[in-house]
């Protein structure tokens, strides 16, 4: 996996990448905003609580879960990156940047939402430094018609990029399971925590009941009631001002006033959208991190298994969430 990213740092003394290193996002300007108590690592954000009610399916990984070297695992087909994105804005890390698809070789991501997730991440740091340059200092050139136009400029950027960072997080970790991409693929994030089961829907006379993808990839690892709790809560709030204020016809009205009061309306609204962000991207690395794991210690099994010599017509594993892997050869 470590092959198939490299990080803004490692390609530094490429002389190629310059265009890209200039343009890498800037970490420290957002962690200067949690420095000067304008924005914090939350432990808790207040929203709107309401009741979930979304069934939680059982489910096990699919084959497509692993990278593959011919018959060998040679890593797991998702990077990590609620990780990446939330290490980067506390300035614990740096984002990754992923070559072009002719350069990935062998062995390479084949997750349709492992290359989309990257390129979101880099563009929501893009939006975060905007964010932080507009609502801490005045473009010289810019009047007041000009400052309240670039304050919805980039408060819908927030608000778009934020639950598309959501939607494609989870996405990734759907696509390693056997639930099939026609379930998910077209789904919003607001579907993704809660909608109608499609079997249900499909049956005449009948009032589906509620499915949530997000608690059922939670369930196995016991993070469905911290989702359901606080996680979902947030996404929820984000994908309703999404959809209200950024995604359709819905817009904050222009209110031309002075350029400052136009940047602190931008620093108080985004900062509350930022953390209540930056909260649900801790919940959703939980997940990341014990989905990783799982596949990891089920790849080596597996490997330990073909090196002793199990034939592939032996290999049809139901591989579990949350549970260890243990073979029983057929007598």
């Amino acid at each position: 996996m470590q092959d198939m990213l490299y990080t803004f740092e490692m390609i530094r003394d490429n002389h190629a990448a310059n265009k890209a290193v200039n343009q890498t996002p800037k970490a420290y300007c957002f962690w200067l905003s949690l420095a000067l108590g304008i924005m914090r690592e939350p432990t808790e954000v207040e929203t709107n609580k309401r009741e979930w009610h979304g069934t939680h399916h059982s489910w096990s990984y699919h084959p497509q879960a692993f990278l593959w070297s011919g018959e060998m695992i040679s890593g797991i087909n998702l990077f990590p990156i609620a990780t990446d994105m939330r290490a980067w804005m506390l300035q614990r890390g740096h984002l990754s940047f992923m070559p072009t698809q002719e350069n990935l070789g062998p062995g390479g991501f084949t997750n349709p939402y492992t290359r989309s997730g990257v390129t979101l991440s880099l563009l929501m740091s893009r939006v975060i430094n905007c964010y932080h340059d507009y609502a801490h200092g005045a473009e010289p050139s810019h009047d007041e018609v000009d400052s309240e136009i670039e304050r919805l400029r980039i408060y819908n950027e927030i608000l778009l990029y934020s639950a598309r960072l959501c939607e494609v997080a989870i996405k990734q970790l759907l696509y390693c399971t056997q639930i099939p991409e026609s379930r998910y693929g077209r789904m919003a994030l607001g579907q993704l925590l809660e909608s109608p089961c499609p079997t249900c829907k499909r049956a005449n006379g009948k009032e589906p009941h509620l499915v949530s993808l997000v608690g059922t990839l939670a369930h196995p690892y016991h993070l469905c009631l911290e989702f359901e709790d606080c996680a979902m809560d947030h996404m929820n709030l984000v994908n309703k001002l999404r959809n209200s204020q950024a995604a359709h016809s819905g817009v904050q009205e222009l209110n031309v006033r002075t350029s400052d009061t136009s940047r602190s309306q931008l620093l108080e609204e985004s900062s509350d959208i930022l953390n209540g962000f930056l909260h649900m991207l801790s919940h959703v690395e939980d997940l990341e991190r014990k989905i990783i794991r799982d596949l990891e210690s089920k790849a080596t099994t597996i490997n330990l298994l073909k090196i002793r010599g199990l034939k592939g017509e032996d290999c049809n594993f139901n591989l579990v969430p949350g549970e260890a892997f243990a073979f029983h050869p057929k007598k």
